[in-house]
Order: structure tokens, then C-alpha cells, then sequence
């Protein structure tokens, strides 16, 4: 069996216990992925002690899978933060919160007047609520007047908003989860879900099981799904453009096209299929490594099936060419007219609980309501609804590698880093923590020690999960209640509490009055209306009854589980999130000939071998939660490199033992781990491992410390799925 269906099991094993004893069970959403899975918090004595799924919850119905299963530990954790701190004399001492905000507050101005708004920024994370990034973003742009905002989700989706943006006017994910159990055929695209999205691989496998649904697989690496396929396309890293240009291509070729749809619903035809006559499937082959008869198959299977999915993460979203990437798996659905109905969509899966919901105020680089912060009239609506002026509002926003960059010229002086860990997750780790050490630095978080606390001036001790009440949303767009179960530790607050306090020392008290987190539902709420995603018809009581309400959800009208069911989409530009030539007064969808452009990093002799980066089932993210859950923790406790066991012969490196793996950017040591599932001349390391906290040893094995600064042109989104690398043989004393 494999290790993840394993999991998988002894996770059903333990929370179908019902003899649990506890004083209470309090219905919630977990906090980790952003499938958005349903269960219920054991409270005893006012302490969290257990998780079990809801088995009404309509995305998992029972289940969880073993990050749920655990969530409970990380509430009641010795090293959870519970009083704010400030660095003096080169350590951190505890203050007291009216000197730590107080001190923000003061940075933050004095930043304003020696620099202007560029001299001020926030990054923060992918698991806040809803009302906590709409308080964020309304401080930043709002208050601040800063471009200078962005959030993780730039690591993690921000190259689907764009494609999204660019094929159908808005970032509004199409289908639902429903449409995995009735598809005919789902195409999982640069995804692991049995890993990642653990639920909703088991919904394509009863879907499989009791509807015989097909599953195509495109991915470099033989993962469980890709064992478990029909068809396994196993093309290189960085060739993900021929490989779907040529899919493109046969669909063209032998007559596959809904050819009414195209007429009706979309533009640029003909462009796309121009472009894609240049990738015929045996110059695909030469290019990806894909057989060409298997590119054709995998076209037929597509072309033929009366319906289709295709799942698509981070093999996309941190490929080459992403936002490009995107658009042509977009345009897939839309040449065979599979959108918009029962079993077709394109399905981008978020990695974060409420990622779905930071995009939906803005943080894509937009204004609330999907708005376009370069058309006159989305500005002016929103800063009349704050009661600004528009002018305030930045007109572009600048991404977390821009503001970098303004650090290391002097120009960016203070940084509010929230809920997220960039001291391990940003690329280029030596360029980005170089930076963190120049600026005054802000870290809110929910553990301290974490390895970006260690380059803070202020730390703000946070309440996490479990703690407080309000609403995320998840990648089929449904809205879900997280509730307040137990009180945070210490002196720890709330995120949206913290935010509405430096909001009242910079002057702008009263655009936070808000009693708590449904006041400022309430008011989003109506920054939504007639908007792609409006919400006015939903509130915390609907929420409450039904488990999840998905959105456009307008009042007086239903929640929608499919979005262009009749052909029509928001590319007008009074609609659209961006301007663009994809804007059009008649309602289409764009199809975009991309160029294809070979990746800017490819092995060569001294760096040999294609490095790819990502995640695995046991930990999420950086680990600044799991890594303190030991049962996870046990299950993997290191950072490994993935060889190919034909290379390994070659290189002399037997299991388990300690190798170098270096770039351009640097290196790491970690033992090497000797499996089929990566092809030859390909590595994969797991990018979950810091290296900064104490009692972590001090190891050098963060995989971002390997990765490079290339990012998308469109979406910004760093490329962390091909590179270039070399393995060494460890030399003991050489300073491993």
C-alpha cells in the first residue's frame, strides 16, 4: 500500500471514534489546504483535545486526512507566542501591546514622511479570514496609500488569477467539486491531490470506481496519481506550453472542437490555432519527452470524453511560462466547449485554507469585488465606499519581489510580515533573508521561536485556528465559518483586532468600527454587490445552516456551483479585473497564442541534473505548524533530495546517505532518498524545511536556498519548478 493511502486510512480509523470525552464539539472549517474540509474541535475543560470530520460536510463527507486529524495540537503548543516583543540591544524582550502598536504606528509614519507610501509594506499569508485581509488591505490602500502589498499566495496562485484573468475577465475559478465525481475523464496537470488535496483524490477515485471515469496524469514525477492513471503524460520539467500546444493541435487537426462555442463565446481562434499548428505531437515529443502517440491519445481521450476536469497546482502555477501555462489549459475547456457544465471546468486547487478569499478583496492586485485599480470608475467606487480619496489608491501594486528589490536600493524602510514565513518560503533565500536583515521588520504570528521572527525588530503574538471566528473560502469558491473555540494563549489577539488598533494610532479609527469580525463581513459584503463575486445574499446565519454557501451568491438570488454555464463571461470593461486585449464588449473568452519561450535555466555540464521543488502529504508549508505536531513530525522529520536510482549508480550514492545538492544560488546537504519516482537526470527536494529555529540543528538543507529570482512576466509568481543542479558526494569537515 502506499504511504499515502495508509495515511489515509489510520486518519478514518481515528476520527470515526465517537468515545472521545469531551465537554463540547464545535462545528468548523480546517485550517490547512484550501479544499476546505468540514469537522468538529473537541473542547475539555476549555482546552482543545481532539478533531473528528462532520459527516454532513458536503466537501468531505466524514473524512480528514492527517493534518486535520492533528490540527487540535498546535493550540495548546509550549511555544505558541503570547506576549508581544521588541529588540533591544540585539534581543528580544517582552513589551506591552500599547508599546509594540504604538511603536508600529510610529514606524509606519515616519516611513510615510521621509519616503511616501513606497516606503512602507505588508506581506502577509494565505490563512487568515476573509474579514482579517479586507481589514489588511483597506490599512494598506486605504490608509497607507501604499503599492506595497502582497500576500504568499504570489508563491502559491497568483499565476492562476492571471490566467484566469486573461481567459475569462476575472479571477473566478469555473467549476466545483461536484464536478469530479460526474466527469468522465479528469486530467490532473502539474498536481498531486492525493498529497496535496487528499479528499478530493478520493472523490476522483470513487468517481472512478462507480462510474468508471478515466484519469490522465501530466507530471515529471511518478506520483500516486500517475501510478494510478490511465494515461501518464511524463514530460520534462519546464515543457509544459509544447506539451498543450500539441494537445491543442490534434484536437484541431481531427475535428474534436465544439465549433458552435467558439463562434458564440470566445475570441482569438484563430490566432490559437496558428500558434499551435507548430506543435505537432512529434515535435512535442522532442521537446517534452512525451511520446507522440501518447500526445495524441491523451488528445482523443480528452477530445472524445463527453466531459472533463482538469486539476491543475503548482506544477503550473511555479512552472515556466505559468500565466501562459493557464491560459492554454483554459483554452482547452473552451475550443471543446467543456465549461460551464456538469463534469467540465478547468479546476485550479489553492494550497492555502482561505487563499480563494485573499483574491476576492483584492489581493491579486486588485480592489475588493474583483475591481481594476486602473479603471476610473471601480476607484472611485471604493474610495467613496471608504470615504476617501481616490487618490489615495494605488493604481498598481507591488508584488513581494519588487519590494525586495526596493529594500536592497534603500528605498523600502518598514515591512509587516503576517501569518506567513518568507525566512523559508521566498526564493533565493541568501538575496531575500539579506533584505529582511536591512529593513525594520514586523513579524505577527501564532509561534515564536519561527524562522522569520529571527530577523524581527517587533514581534506580535497572534491567535491562530481554533481561536477566533470568521469566514474562508475555498477553491470551488465556497464560503465556510471558522469559529472561536478556545480562547488564544497569553496575551496573544486577534489578527483583525491587532490591525484595527495600528489603524486607530495612524488616525483612521473610524474606518475600523467594527465590534468584530461580522461587522466587517457585513461590510465587504456590499463592496460585492452586482460584482463577479458577489456575496450580498449570504451572511453568517446562511453560512451557519447550510455548511458553505458557494458564490455568486447575489441577495435574493442562490448560490452558483458553476460559473458560464451560459456562455457568457465578464471580459467587458466595465467587468473585467484588468485591462488588457482581452477586454470585449461582447461577453467572450479570450484564447491567447502564447509564445513559447525554452526555460532561462536548463542542466548543462556542471549543473547536470533538473531540480523541482514541492510538497509532500505529511507537512504544509514551512512547517511552523506541523513540525511542532509530533506525530507528523515522526512520519517525516527531514528533508530528503529524490534521485533516481540509475543516477545514483552513476553518482555512487547509495540511500540514505548524506549528498550536496548545489546551484547557482547556493546549496543544501540532505541524505539522499533513491526512487523511481523521479525520472533520470531529475532531483526533487521538499521545500517544507527551514533551517533557522533553535533546537532544528542549524542545518542547511532549506530548498529555497537552490532557487533562483526568474518569476513570471505576467503574474510575478517565482519559477520553482525547474532549474538546474548538481549532486556531490558529502565530504565530512569540508563545512556541511
Amino acid at each position: 500500500m502506499a504511504l499515502s493511502e495508509l495515511q489515509h486510512g489510520i486518519a478514518n480509523l481515528f476520527h470515526e471514534r465517537e468515545d472521545l470525552a469531551v465537554d463540547r464539539w464545535v462545528a468548523t472549517t480546517c485550517g490547512y489546504c484550501g479544499t476546505g474540509c468540514g469537522l468538529y474541535l473537541g473542547i475539555k475543560g476549555g482546552r482543545a483535545v481532539a478533531v473528528k470530520a462532520d459527516p454532513a460536510a458536503p466537501v468531505n463527507k466524514g473524512h480528514l486526512c492527517l493534518k486535520g486529524l492533528y490540527e487540535w495540537k498546535i493550540l495548546d503548543h509550549p511555544e505558541r507566542a503570547t506576549v508581544p516583543l521588541r529588540r533591544r540591544n540585539g534581543a528580544m524582550e517582552p513589551v506591552i501591546w500599547e508599546a509594540a502598536l504604538a511603536e508600529v504606528a510610529h514606524r509606519f509614519r515616519e516611513g510615510l514622511a521621509t519616503g511616501g507610501p513606497e516606503a512602507v509594506g505588508i506581506y502577509h499569508g494565505g490563512q487568515l479570514t476573509l474579514e482579517e485581509y479586507y481589514a489588511i488591505h483597506k490599512l494598506a490602500k486605504g490608509v497607507l496609500g501604499t503599492p506595497n502589498i502582497d500576500a504568499n499566495t504570489r508563491l502559491c496562485m497568483a499565476s492562476t488569477v492571471s490566467g484566469h484573468i486573461r481567459s475569462f475577465g476575472v479571477d473566478a475559478p469555473p467549476g466545483c467539486y461536484e464536478d469530479l465525481d460526474v466527469s468522465g475523464l479528469i486530467f490532473i496537470f502539474g498536481a498531486n491531490p492525493a498529497e496535496m488535496h487528499p479528499q478530493l483524490w478520493q472523490r476522483i477515485l470513487r468517481n472512478r470506481k462507480l462510474n468508471g471515469a478515466r484519469i490522465m496524469v501530466a507530471d515529471p514525477r511518478l506520483t500516486l496519481p500517475a501510478r494510478a492513471a490511465d494515461l501518464h503524460l511524463r514530460l520534462r520539467c519546464g515543457s509544459n506550453i509544447p506539451l498543450l500546444y500539441s494537445l491543442i493541435n490534434v484536437l484541431i487537426k481531427e475535428d474534436m472542437l465544439d465549433k458552435d462555442f467558439i463562434r458564440r463565446s470566445t475570441v482569438g481562434f484563430e490566432e490559437l490555432a496558428e500558434a499551435a499548428a507548430a506543435f505537432p505531437p512529434e515535435r512535442a515529443a522532442n521537446l517534452t519527452g512525451v511520446p507522440a502517440a501518447d500526445i495524441v491519445a491523451a488528445a482523443r481521450l480528452f477530445g472524445r470524453s463527453p466531459s472533463a476536469v482538469t486539476v491543475f497546482c503548482q506544477g503550473v502555477n511555479q512552472s515556466c511560462q505559468a500565466v501562459d501555462t493557464v491560459t492554454l489549459i483554459n483554452s482547452l475547456h473552451l475550443v471543446t466547449g467543456k465549461i460551464g457544465k456538469p463534469g467540465s471546468a478547468p479546476l485550479s486547487l489553492t494550497g492555502q485554507a482561505s487563499s480563494m478569499s485573499m483574491r476576492e478583496i483584492g489581493g491579486g492586485g486588485s480592489l475588493p469585488g474583483f475591481r481594476n485599480p486602473e479603471n476610473p470608475e471601480h476607484r472611485r467606487q471604493v474610495a467613496d465606499y471608504w470615504g476617501i480619496q481616490v487618490e489615495k489608491l494605488p493604481r498598481r501594486i507591488n508584488d513581494i519581489n519588487r519590494m525586495l528589490e526596493m529594500i536592497e536600493d534603500g528605498k523600502l524602510k518598514v515591512l509587516w510580515v503576517i501569518g506567513t514565513n518568507p525566512a523559508v518560503s521566498l526564493p533565493d533565500l541568501g538575496f531575500s533573508r539579506r533584505q529582511l536583515e536591512k529593513v525594520f521588520l514586523i513579524v505577527q504570528d501564532i509561534f515564536y521561536p519561527m524562522e522569520t521572527a529571527a530577523y524581527a525588530d517587533i514581534f506580535l503574538p497572534a491567535a491562530g485556528w481554533g481561536e477566533k471566528t470568521g469566514v474562508v473560502t475555498n477553491s470551488e469558491r465556497r464560503l465556510n465559518l471558522v469559529r472561536r473555540a478556545v480562547a488564544p494563549p497569553g496575551d496573544a489577539w486577534e489578527d483583525l483586532a491587532i490591525v484595527a488598533r495600528v489603524a486607530r494610532y495612524l488616525g483612521a479609527e473610524e474606518l475600523f468600527a467594527w465590534k468584530g469580525p461580522e461587522d466587517a463581513f457585513r461590510e465587504l459584503r456590499e463592496l460585492t454587490r452586482g460584482r463577479p463575486n458577489d456575496i450580498t445574499g449570504v451572511d453568517y446565519a446562511l453560512l451557519e445552516r447550510k455548511g458553505g454557501v458557494q458564490w455568486p451568491c447575489p441577495e435574493g438570488g442562490r448560490e452558483t456551483p458553476r460559473l458560464y454555464s451560459d456562455g457568457v463571461f465578464p471580459t467587458r470593461p466595465e467587468e473585467a479585473q484588468g485591462y488588457g486585449a482581452f477586454n470585449n464588449p461582447e461577453g467572450r473568452a479570450r484564447l491567447w497564442a502564447v509564445p513559447y519561450v525554452p526555460p532561462p535555466e536548463v542542466p548543462d555540464e556542471e549543473f547536470p541534473f533538473w531540480l523541482n521543488t514541492g510538497r509532500i502529504i505529511e507537512h504544509y508549508h514551512t512547517r511552523t505548524k506541523t513540525k511542532r505536531i509530533p506525530e507528523l513530525q515522526a512520519l517525516a522529520p527531514e528533508a530528503y533530495v529524490e534521485i533516481n536510482p540509475r543516477d545514483a549508480a552513476q553518482l555512487q550514492v547509495v540511500e540514505g546517505e548524506m549528498v550536496r545538492v548545489v546551484t547557482r544560488r547556493g546549496w543544501v546537504e540532505v541524505p539522499a532518498r533513491l526512487t523511481e519516482v523521479v525520472a533520470p537526470g531529475e532531483v526533487f527536494i521538499p521545500f517544507h524545511f527551514g533551517d533557522l529555529d533553535p533546537g532544528e540543528g542549524r542545518k542547511r538543507r532549506a530548498a529555497n536556498l537552490l532557487t533562483g529570482r526568474f518569476v513570471d512576466p505576467l503574474s510575478g509568481q517565482p519559477r520553482a519548478k525547474a532549474g538546474a543542479c548538481r549532486i556531490e558526494k558529502r565530504v565530512p569537515g569540508n563545512g556541511g
